[in-house]
């Protein structure tokens, strides 16, 4: 009997959590949500702004979550905190690992005066309706994947401009391979497609 009430509470409180978190008519923040696949019940929901005292403008303390709506209960499968400074047209969809699926890039923050612009990137699984955050991406300065050698190109705006190469490891994190360097280019726009090469031979990972 005892077991059968505890199973029964687990429902429910899984049930309301679910609810405050997919049908949010009295949670705090402005909420977001995208479906990534056709099957419309998974669903990527942002919480924007979780303490009601966060100044406007400001990084805000963000939630975001992962998980699969249905009329009975709503399913979780991950959840993550991160910081971001709301702006319109906050998302963008961009492949970042060069299978062809169009992943989710939600713009993070910017430095520099506003020439610098960082993003959490979140990895599409179409297959097994999966959504992978990657690691340490939302530390590359504006990030573009160069889909001929397969590698995330960073450019850093400073007193001098730099370049930086990443890939993307097996467990789904952002490294940096080779040594950053300054943009020289101006002479020899093929002198960016040279350094990826050389990078790319010298580096073992």
């Amino acid at each position: 009997m005892n077991k059968i009430l505890c199973l029964l509470l687990m429902l429910i409180s899984s049930h309301l959590f679910a609810q405050k978190i997919f049908n949010q008519p009295n949670a705090k923040g402005t909420w977001q949500y995208v479906y990534p696949f056709q099957d419309k019940s998974y669903v990527l929901a942002i919480q924007n702004g979780i303490n009601e005292k966060e100044p406007v403008g400001e990084d805000i303390n963000t939630n975001i979550y992962f998980g699969k709506s249905s009329p009975t209960a709503d399913t979780i499968f991950w959840k993550e905190q991160v910081y971001l400074k709301l702006i319109n047209d906050n998302i963008s969809y961009e492949d970042y690992n060069g299978d062809g699926v169009k992943d989710i890039v939600i713009f993070s923050e910017t430095g520099g005066r506003g020439g610098n612009a960082f993003y959490h990137l979140f990895l599409l699984a179409p297959k097994n309706k999966k959504i992978i955050r990657v690691k340490n991406f939302e530390n590359i300065v504006n990030p573009e994947y160069n889909r001929k050698h397969k590698v995330i190109v960073s450019y850093g705006l400073s007193g001098t401009n730099h370049y930086s190469i990443y890939k993307i490891s097996k467990d789904n994190r952002a490294f940096q391979i080779g040594k950053s360097f300054e943009d020289t280019f101006d002479s020899d726009p093929t002198e960016l497609d040279k350094r990826i090469i050389k990078i790319l031979k010298k580096s073992v990972y």
